[in-house]
């Protein structure tokens, strides 16, 4: 019997790490529907999905019918690609994949390739205005890294993230991120420390690409911030006013008013679900997929002006540096609960330390720190952990709601 191609066949794919010859050679075959959008190519470890969200939603905004690409996804599958925010239809998704299977299995393609593959396709039949492409993994090989004539490349940040694959040094990490900026292309960076900005500005020299970087914002009481002589307010944490104005700046280059009151309040209502994100009230719950070293230290920050006690949950993969991720956490938290996850990699015995909680079950430790009747309740880590929890939580809140 012969196995069904479904999502479920997708997602068990492995990408295969063979380069982008076969992706490339795939999309020819369907007249290369990368090279007739429009499209923002975005890398950086952590910020991409973020600054994607905001600025898709100045975009929109603008009159831009924006389709978007990024991982992992939250809540399904089908979240990775969308237009206008909505996600592509599974039905669609499935039909493309049955479409493309000759070529799937004639390259061999990777769930990261083949879900590149159906997007442009989808963003081009749909005739999308602009799309905003975020990299799964570095950049230079990335799969997503197709684009011969971008409309702007955008890097976010760059820290210590997937060494194993990127390198162990900033300025390896760097040049794989630069792998994106293309010949005569133009590329905006966030706030990148010296060591990786020299790397990228050698790159677009090389490439005789126009390089700007995100001007400083001043920052305001509460949630406001100022950028280019404009006020605006964000949802959530204090981080994303980094990720808000590089957006700006991003929208700036491409033409678009941001001290519009359309833009003004396209910030104010951005939201990213699984980034500081609250889904419940009573206790006031986060989500935040602080899932490395530099997201966990944006989250500690954020959590100086979270209300207390904080009740924290913390879950990471293996092959991050969990235990000082942790650490971080203890310090900044005033109850810290450490679990694990199926497919982590890990268990919570091997994050067990003084001052912290270990609870096994994943759901247990999310019942016990709902037990708190006050203060902040902020559960962090893996994104594959925050997806498992926001499920959780929401499923449980609509089961309650429906029984009243």
């Amino acid at each position: 019997m012969s196995e069904i191609r479904d999502i479920e066949w997708v997602m068990r794919r492995k990408n295969r790490r063979h380069g982008l010859e076969p992706i490339k050679a795939a999309l020819h075959e369907i007249s290369d529907p990368q090279d007739t959008l429009r499209t923002v190519h975005i890398a950086g470890t952590n910020g991409k999905g973020s600054t994607v969200n905001y600025l898709r939603a100045l975009l929109e905004a603008a009159g831009y019918t924006t389709g978007t690409f990024t991982s992992p996804h939250l809540v399904h599958h089908c979240d990775r690609i969308r237009i206008n925010g909505k996600w592509i239809p599974e039905e669609t998704f499935l039909n493309y994949l049955r479409e493309d299977m000759p070529l799937i299995e004639k390259y061999d393609l990777g769930m990261f390739e083949i879900d590149t593959l159906i997007s442009l396709q989808w963003f081009r039949d749909m005739k999308a205005d602009i799309i905003l492409m975020e990299t799964g993994l570095g950049g230079r090989l990335d799969n997503t890294n197709v684009f011969r004539h971008p409309e702007l490349n955008i890097i976010t940040t760059i820290a210590y993230d997937h060494t194993d694959i990127l390198g162990e040094r900033i300025q390896q990490i760097a040049f794989e991120k630069a792998g994106i900026i293309m010949p005569g292309s133009r590329c905006v960076c966030g706030r990148l420390n010296q060591h990786a900005m020299n790397v990228i500005r050698r790159a677009a020299s090389r490439r005789h690409a126009r390089l700007s970087t995100v001007r400083p914002y001043r920052s305001l009481a509460g949630n406001r911030f100022a950028y280019r002589d404009q006020t605006y307010e964000i949802q959530g944490a204090q981080y994303q006013k980094n990720n808000a104005a590089l957006a700006l700046e991003a929208a700036y280059l491409l033409g678009v008013d941001i001290k519009s009151e359309a833009s003004v309040n396209a910030i104010k209502n951005a939201c990213w679900a699984g980034r500081y994100e609250t889904v419940r009230e009573h206790p006031h719950v986060i989500l935040d997929g602080a899932h490395n070293e530099e997201g966990m230290r944006a989250l500690c920050e954020t959590l100086k002006h979270a209300e207390r006690p904080v009740t924290a949950v913390f879950s990471a993969l293996a092959d991050k540096p969990e235990r000082k991720m942790a650490k971080m956490l203890l310090r900044s938290a005033d109850h810290l609960i450490l679990t694990h996850f199926a497919n982590a990699r890990a268990d919570a015995e091997a994050l067990r330390m003084d001052g912290a909680v270990t609870i096994d079950s994943w759901k247990d430790a999310v019942d016990e720190a709902l037990q708190t009747e006050e203060g902040t309740v902020v559960i962090t880590g893996s994104l594959y952990f925050i997806s498992l929890v926001r499920e959780y939580l929401l499923k449980d809140d609509r089961n309650e709601a429906e029984s009243r």
